[in-house]
């Protein structure tokens, strides 16, 4: 988180409550130390796609299934989210929420290595977000620009890294590596002259990237 402690809980007053299953998704997460996107972000997620009446939706990086069942509810009853999730029991458990949820349905979870099953898909996507290990940012990125639908977007989350990125400096939670990557992929679609790039300071950083 970017805002200060004042702010944030000024914020969370406005927010509007979460409805069951989400707080008990928010609750899991927190227990068991699972990133997920913040409550913030997964809002914006889901505005962005029914504001550009998304029915493809791609998500690298699916962990417990948050804001894929965001996403899922908004969807038209046709659209469907594609989860690329690597890890087998985040996909597992990820299954388990959705199932409890009518949305859920309009979810495909796709095991395996997002570089290897997101070269196998076979439509374009009208929205990506992005929210995997940051190391890889950089192909996800490339991969999703092949992968949008004109006019598509693709949204990134921790492209501030709770302020490492502009510090420059890992810490405990964020590596180096991790800082390293995020700062060259910052600067590389700040500067590109083939998209159009926002980066704001919500939650821990949020990218717009869309294709001109």
């Amino acid at each position: 988180m970017i805002l200060n402690s004042q702010v944030a809980a000024y914020l969370e007053r406005l927010s509007p409550p979460r409805d069951p299953l989400l707080a008990e998704m928010e609750a899991y997460a927190a227990e068991h130390n699972v990133p997920i996107a913040g409550a913030e972000t997964s809002a914006l997620l889901a505005m962005l796609a029914r504001g550009c009446d998304a029915h493809r939706v791609l998500e690298i990086g699916m962990a417990i299934g948050y804001t894929a069942l965001q996403l899922a509810r908004v969807l038209p009853a046709d659209g469907k989210v594609v989860s690329l999730e690597i890890d087998p029991n985040m996909a597992a458990i990820a299954r388990g929420f959705l199932k409890r949820d009518p949305a859920g349905r309009r979810v495909e979870v796709i095991r395996g290595d997002a570089k290897e099953t997101i070269v196998r898909l076979q439509e374009a996507f009208d929205l990506v977000f992005i929210d995997a290990e940051k190391a890889g940012y950089p192909v996800y990125v490339n991969l999703a620009l092949e992968s949008l639908r004109q006019h598509g977007m693709i949204v990134i989350d921790n492209l501030l890294m709770g302020g490492r990125v502009a510090a420059g400096k890992g810490d405990a939670h964020w590596s180096q590596r991790s800082v390293d990557t995020v700062v060259t992929l910052n600067r590389r679609l700040a500067e590109d002259p083939k998209v159009e790039f926002v980066l704001m300071p919500l939650g821990d950083g949020v990218g717009l990237v869309q294709a001109r």
